[in-house]
């Protein structure tokens, strides 16, 4: 049941990575030689998060808006602070600008 279960989940994570214009975060860490570990922490589990702790320990806010300052807006300097890295970029599916909750930019995380 469980083997079942996981290849239900590893199956559903291959079509949306395939189906992404983009590679997903996880198929660009991997091809850097980054296990699963390096962003969970632990073994993951379908529908796990990573805390934006994991993020900032390789990506700081202040470098991502540097990288994004030409960007207007640039979505790294956000009015609501330091925001969790996963309400707008996913590991495993498309990325989504969570600004759109509210305002109609047209940005698109990658």
């Amino acid at each position: 049941m469980i083997k079942n279960i996981l290849a239900a989940a590893a199956l559903t994570l291959a079509m949306v990575s395939a189906a992404s214009a983009t590679p997903a975060l996880a198929d660009r860490h991997a091809a850097k030689g980054l296990e699963c570990a390096s962003c969970h922490k632990t073994a993951p589990m379908p529908g796990a998060v990573v805390k934006k702790d994991a993020c900032k320990a390789c990506h700081s806010y202040e470098q991502l808006a540097q990288q994004t300052a030409k960007m207007e807006p640039n979505p790294h300097r956000s009015h609501l602070g330091d925001v969790n890295c996963v309400e707008c970029h996913s590991g495993h599916g498309e990325p989504r600008l969570m600004c759109n909750d509210c305002h109609q930019f047209k940005i698109q995380p990658k």
